[in-house]
């Protein structure tokens, strides 16, 4: 057998076994994972961090911050999820990668462990992340929380500065069926007198983390959205103002304006010799994949998934191309709500639904026997849902837009590569 055959082999195998740490579902609490990184001498006391939680936004915001700290000439670890194609998206340094050994040998390492004390998928892979990190000896580490921010596996974290990024119902069956619920979930990140930035401004939600700040003897700087303007807006190209500040993002999606001043502004508050123009050069540097990503003439890609992240979407392509979009959904089973299904019936000119083989996944029978899905037109293999979609004649904006899961199809169907070492 080569060495890449078996290299190719100890991968697959290895990643097939943190896969199936799925199958203990998601254990909210820390006590599982403050037990994997005692074992692991506790690599998170020993580097800084930003932490991120919120339901829109994080994975954007996240890498701007990571960018621009990177491009000013520092170390930074970037922990994200869920990725896309390749499990090593989650884990960078630098923009590029964890490499495959690294996974291999500390899985191998800590294995037993995993199993004696049944730790999960997400606990496994932060206690990777994190590890990683220590090991490199990063200047900084920017993480996201996986669900929610009181119990998620990376609220071990004592960060120099908290993030609460957009707000909206999400994983409702964990985290609370009212926004207030969901928002102390997340405000949960919030640590003593360590500064916490937003971008929310419903009322509900800002008593909440008001709340949540006075308990933990901090402030929270409020980012106002009516201060951001959006100067001009293309396909590939986002000229924002806010206050006095101009700025220009390499990627379209207006919502893309609000995290990046959340980056912009939590870097201004923590590091102070970072000026206006090494804020530009990160800027131009940055992308983040599949937030309406162009994949063809006309035709986009965006894993916005809930009626908020859902209705940006479809705004913004109405105001460059004048026309509501054709759009092509997967979603997942607890993504129906009231909300989003408003949008379906007003937001696009029309809409296909489709499907992958996976449990979590919207199936057949499921969209027939809902009454507000049933009549729009299904198309259950999702190849050629794309190819129906590709050809379909149409002077105006097409999007497939819904779960992560559905990534690697549309990549591979588009034979577009968005990951070829870097970010």
């Amino acid at each position: 057998m080569s060495n890449i055959k078996k290299h190719y082999n100890i991968i697959n195998s290895t990643l097939e076994y943190l896969y199936q740490l799925h199958n203990r579902g998601i254990k909210l609490g820390l006590d599982n994972i403050k037990s994997v990184l005692n074992e692991c001498g506790n690599p998170h006391e020993q580097f800084k961090s930003i932490h991120l939680a919120g339901t829109n936004g994080k994975g954007s915001t996240a890498s701007i911050i990571a960018k621009i700290l990177q491009v000013s000439g520092m170390k930074v670890g970037l922990y994200t999820s869920p990725h896309l194609l390749n499990f090593n998206e989650r884990i960078r340094i630098n923009g590029k990668p964890i490499k495959d050994s690294e996974i291999i040998s500390f899985t191998r390492k800590n294995r037993d462990f995993f199993e004696k004390n049944s730790i999960t998928f997400f606990e496994a892979t932060t206690s990777m992340a994190f590890d990683y990190f220590k090991k490199n000896n990063v200047d900084i580490a920017i993480i996201e929380t996986g669900l929610g921010g009181r119990l998620d596996s990376t609220n071990v974290l004592s960060p120099i500065h908290t993030i609460i990024t957009e707000i909206d119902f999400d994983h409702t069956h964990l985290l609370g069926d009212t926004v207030e619920e969901i928002t102390a979930e997340k405000c949960g990140i919030i640590k003593h007198r360590t500064p916490n930035t937003t971008i929310n401004t419903d009322y509900n939600i800002v008593s909440v983390i008001d709340n949540f700040s006075n308990k933990q003897d901090t402030t929270t700087h409020y980012i106002n959205k009516k201060d951001i303007t959006i100067n001009e807006h293309r396909t590939k190209m986002l000229h924002l103002k806010y206050k006095d500040e101009s700025y220009i993002l390499p990627q379209a999606g207006s919502f893309q304006a609000e995290n990046a001043i959340l980056a912009i502004e939590t870097i201004k508050k923590e590091f102070r010799n970072i000026n206006h123009n090494q804020i530009q050069k990160g800027l131009n540097k940055w992308f983040w994949p599949a937030r309406m990503q162009k994949m063809a003439d006309d035709i986009f890609y965006d894993v916005a998934h809930n009626s908020s992240g859902v209705n940006i979407l479809t705004s913004d392509l109405l105001n460059i191309y004048k026309k509501r979009p054709v759009g092509l959904v997967v979603m997942k089973n607890d993504k129906i709500r009231p909300e989003i299904i408003n949008l379906f019936e007003n937001a696009f000119q029309e809409l296909i639904i489709s499907s992958i083989p996976s449990k979590d996944i919207l199936k057949k029978d499921d969209i027939k026997s809902i009454n507000s899905l049933k009549d729009y037109q299904f198309i259950e293999n999702l190849n050629d849902a794309l190819d129906f979609l590709k050809r379909k004649k149409f002077n105006g904006p097409k999007v497939i837009f819904g779960s992560h899961y559905i990534a690697k199809y549309v990549y591979s169907f588009f034979d577009f590569s968005f990951d070829k070492g870097n970010i």
